[in-house]
């Protein structure tokens, strides 16, 4: 997935962070309460705007592996995540070594079509797999070989900022539905994963985790 420009990310990343819902966050990162470590991967990263909103509400000392396909998004995340940092030191191999707000926060920089190499990105030490504005940019098929994926490794998702076709408009203006159809069909076009989910990536999500076995013995919902 690419031909998002850095300049744009830079412009929506603080309506972004506003529009994230803080009680779903506090609930999912309760998988941390009483621990002084995670582990987190994230997916299609951006320039890094999902780590900024979420690295001082996770533990002290932090592990971030940072996801996508584009390495020139990859370059941008780490000059702006060391921009974004209190202190911050280049290990050898190019990864991050970041003091902010009294944490500690190693970063690896990873380039990766998630369309093939999704086996390969999950199969590593991770407390938490996490996303944002992604899942309505893939295609369904590949939504559901995803969840398959999370559910066989018992690995928790943070998801946030998926588009689920709820649109309001305020004023009205006679234009409103041919704008949301065009939006609509630029969203159901080929991102590198098939023709993407758009709207109906919410449903697509709640469909493959239950099909995939979302809920455990007694109940209980997979993940650590």
């Amino acid at each position: 997935m690419s031909g998002f420009s850095a300049e744009w990310l830079a412009l929506r990343e603080p309506v972004d962070h506003r529009s994230r819902n803080d009680a779903v966050r506090d609930a999912a990162l309760e998988l941390f309460d009483n621990r002084d470590q995670a582990h987190v991967v994230d997916l299609g990263c951006g320039s890094g705007s999902n780590l900024r909103a979420l690295a001082p509400h996770l533990p002290k000392i932090q592990e971030w592996t940072l996801v996508d396909y584009d390495p020139k998004l990859l370059a941008a995340a780490k000059a702006a995540l060391s921009a974004w940092a209190d202190h911050r030191e280049t290990e050898p191999d190019g990864a991050l070594r970041l003091e902010k707000g009294g944490k500690t926060i190693f970063v690896t920089f990873r380039e990766a079509d998630l369309s093939r190499d999704l086996d390969s990105v999950l199969d590593n030490r991770i407390d938490l797999v996490t996303a944002a504005a992604f899942f309505d940019l893939v295609a369904a098929p590949w939504i559901k070989t995803f969840c398959d994926a999370l559910i066989m490794r018992e690995l928790p998702l943070y998801t946030v900022l998926t588009y689920d076709g709820v649109e309001i408009w305020r004023p009205e203006h006679p234009a409103d539905a041919a704008v949301l159809a065009a939006f609509h069909a630029h969203q159901a076009t080929d991102k590198g994963f098939g023709p993407a989910a758009g709207p109906n990536a919410t449903a697509a999500l709640t469909e493959a985790f239950e099909a995939a076995g979302w809920e455990g013995q007694k109940g209980q919902k997979i993940g650590r």
